[in-house]
This record gives structure tokens, sequence and C-alpha cells, in this order.
């Protein structure tokens, strides 16, 4: 795929020249050139190298007589076999949609917008080399997870000479290690550049825990407790932040979970500072429109909301002012910043109370009260006087982000990890999250 960006532009050149009067046209790539390597009981047990590239194009057509705009979309794979004619073929399909169709108020036009190139080099070791490693790290563990290494691209253009390019090298291991008493741990190590010593301290770190969990198990009574949130827990709690929590047209329509907060009838933490923050690396700036968004923007600074993300088709139909969010108006690189708690402070601060290393099946329960729920899942943990006694029988939780991020928040850790998105279902994501560990007082358990 060296040739890609060049094959992209020759694309492109080629279908705006065989636009009509009246048109324009978007073109969106997402790609990626990446080796995927399933694990169980420690061993290999598929292994596939993927090369594949999307293309998602957008026309739109000017209507003079009502000074009104329309469109229709069509995606379809690419590669270096695609012929001309094969464009033109989806092109005139466009073409044709898009005359039965009727004028739409909300159609955003493409404007002749910037252009910009951003190719983040990795330093990757051939699969192999990881690969050696694996099998003296990994004696005499049972570990199930999945490696993924490789580049994933995204590009945009449009006919009026908007044009963006943006790679990204990077790999991720995503695993749990289980003990003969079937107990597990979760671990994750990712990275644009890859130190053995680090992934060798975050499976020795997950061996460690993995002890812990064959001691007897805590049942534990519903009711209010005092925890930890590990950056792992806090990553489950960010993902459903993209639910359309921090959603401008979420909030216009009454079903923004934050939405007091944007209002000021309600505020977190002054401890609490989110940031939508593209210096990670992990996902471009541009969105599916081309529009670049600021590198850095505040969503919350000292407990008080003030921004939301508010994309082009939000600001057409509702009038809030558009920061380039996306058409989901998700977060697409998040962080929350760091705070003063010490990593060996954890547990005497924690006291009496709960350890939180993962947490799954979250959903909303009131979302506009801004009430999650879920499951604790891998290495929760009871703790006693600062010590740990052992794992904890499955919970179920029930607690507000305001809660979470507000009332409750008594200390952030000085330190953060980075997660990358590690969704595969049709392709790889891209994307990821900067965050640190949180706790939290009278977090609400319910079975």
């Amino acid at each position: 795929m060296n040739d890609l960006k060049k094959q992209f532009e020759t694309m492109s050149s080629f279908l705006f020249k065989h636009l009509d009067e009246g048109e324009s046209l978007g073109i969106n790539l997402s790609a990626e050139q990446s080796s995927f390597i399933r694990f169980n009981h420690s061993k290999i047990r598929q292994r596939t190298e993927v090369e594949q590239c999307h293309i998602d194009m957008d026309l739109i057509k000017s209507c003079p007589e009502t000074k009104g705009l329309k469109g229709a979309s069509l995606s379809f794979s690419f590669s270096s076999s695609t012929t001309e004619e094969q464009l033109h073929l989806y092109l005139q399909h466009l073409q044709k949609e898009v005359e039965q169709l009727p004028v739409n108020p909300y159609t955003v036009a493409h404007e002749a917008g910037e252009k910009s190139s951003e190719e983040n080099k990795g330093e990757l070791p051939p699969i192999n080399e990881i690969l050696d490693f694996f099998k003296e790290e990994l004696s005499g563990v049972d570990l199930a997870g999945q490696l993924v290494s490789g580049t994933s691209f995204r590009a945009n253009t449009n006919s009026l000479g908007q044009m963006h390019w943006f790679s990204s090298e990077s790999m991720y291991l995503d695993y749990s290690l289980y003990s003969a008493k079937e107990k597990a741990v979760k671990g994750s190590y990712a990275s644009t550049h890859y130190n053995k010593q680090v992934l060798a301290q975050s499976i020795h770190d997950a061996k460690e825990a993995l002890k812990v969990m064959d001691a007897p198990t805590t049942e534990l009574s519903p009711g209010k407790y005092k925890v930890y949130l590990a950056p792992a827990a806090v990553n489950e709690i960010a993902d459903i932040l993209g639910w359309h929590a921090l959603s401008g047209s979420a909030y216009k329509q009454g079903d923004c979970p934050l939405g007091e907060a944007f209002e000021g009838k309600k505020n977190l933490s002054p401890l609490f500072n989110m940031n939508e923050d593209f210096s990670l690396g992990l996902s471009p700036r541009f969105n599916e429109l081309g529009e670049l968004a600021a590198e850095k923007m505040s969503l919350v600074k000292k407990g008080k909301l003030e921004n939301l993300l508010v994309s082009k088709s939000c600001e057409l139909e509702f009038g809030l002012k558009s920061n380039q969010a996306s058409g989901s108006e998700a977060p697409r690189s998040l962080v929350i910043e760091t705070g003063e708690l010490k990593r060996e402070e954890i547990l005497e601060k924690l006291d009496t109370g709960i350890y939180l290393s993962n947490l799954h099946y979250l959903n909303w329960s009131d979302k506009q009260k801004g009430r999650i729920t879920g499951m604790t899942r891998f290495g929760c943990l009871w703790v006693e006087n600062g010590k740990i006694v052992g794992p904890i029988k499955d919970m179920r939780f029930d607690e507000t982000l305001y809660q979470i991020f507000g009332d409750g928040l008594r200390a952030i850790t000085e330190f953060s990890e980075v997660s990358m998105a590690t969704g595969s279902y049709s392709q790889r994501d891209i994307g990821g999250v900067k965050l640190p560990g949180l706790l939290v007082e009278g977090f609400t358990f319910t079975l």
C-alpha cells in the first residue's frame, strides 16, 4: 500500500473531471495494512494479514429553481485493480440517484477547505520478533487475546480543492490471563513505539494480579462504597460519553446526559478537566466533511462543561456553532488530565473499598440524568485498611456521571494510560484515549 496516497489522488482527480454542472463530490478513504494474531492458552490460533481500503463518496447537487441542495452517498472497496470504468459507473449511479431525491434543507455543502498531511511513523519490529518474545514471556501462562500491528490510513478530498491525508503506525495487545481456578485478570499494551521492557512489565503485573484472584471471593451487599477506578475502568465510562453525553444535537433534542452541566445547573468536580486533544496522534483532526478541528479543545475545565461537540449538520439544524466535530458528535481523541494521587498511595487512600480494574456491559439507566449502569469485571478487589483481601463476586453498579466526575470525586492519579481503539468488526478502528485513575466516594452498587 506504499502508493495508496497517489492512487487516491489519481482516483479523485478522475472522478472530479466527470461531474456535471451544479455537482460537487466529497470522497473519504479508510484503509489499513495490519497483522492480526489471536491467542488462546498462550498459543497462536489464528494469524491473518489484512490489506483493505474502503471509499465513501458523497455527491451533492444544487437546485437553482429552489436554491436548495440534495445529496446521495455510496461506498465501495477500492484497490489498485479498480478500473476507471468501474469508478465512472459508481459516479453515474450516484448521479442518477440524486436526481430522484428531494431537496434537503440540512444538506451540508462542500467547501473549499484546507489541505493537510500527517503521517505518524512508529517504531514497530517485524511481527515475528514480538512473537519470539512471547514464547519466552508466556511460558506456563494461560493467555487469551489479540495482537494487532500495522498502519491505518484516513483521507478526505472534495472537488473544490480540499485534501487531507492521515496515517498512523501502531500496535496493541489486548489480553486476559487465567488461573487454574478459572479466575481472570485483564491487561493491555498499546504503543506507536514498541518497548519490550514495558510490555514485559504489563504481563508481569497481570501475573502478580492473577495470584490475588485465587484468594477466597468476598460477596458484598448492595450499597455505596468508596472505589478506585483504574484507567481501564475509566475507559469504559469514557466510551459511554460517546453515546450523546457530549453531543450538541442531543442537547438540543433534550437527550444529552450532561445537559444540566452545559446549562450551568450542575457542575462537576473542580479537580476534573477533560479535553479533545489530537496531539495523541491516534486520530485525524479532520472529520468526514474534511473540516479541521482545533488540535486541542477544552470540554470540561475545573468542573465546568465549557463545550459540547457540535457538527456542521447540528449548526444547520439547531443553530449551535460548529467546532468541527464528526457527524456522530462523539469524542475522537479524549484526554482526562491527571491529578496528584501517586500510584503507591492508591490503596492507602482507598483505605476500605473496592479496587475496580475493569467494568463492562455499560449502558444508560436514566439518560437525561446522566445515570449509567454496568457490571464489575476482571480483577475487581476488596480492600480493607489499605490491604488487598481478595476478589469480589461480580456486582452491578448504577451511578451518575455527576457523582463519578463530580460530587464523589476525591482524587485523580498523577499518571495516565493510553488506550487504543480495539474494534475490528469490518476493519481496524482508529483513535484512542489517555486517561488517569479516579478515586470516588459513594459509588452505588445495586446487585
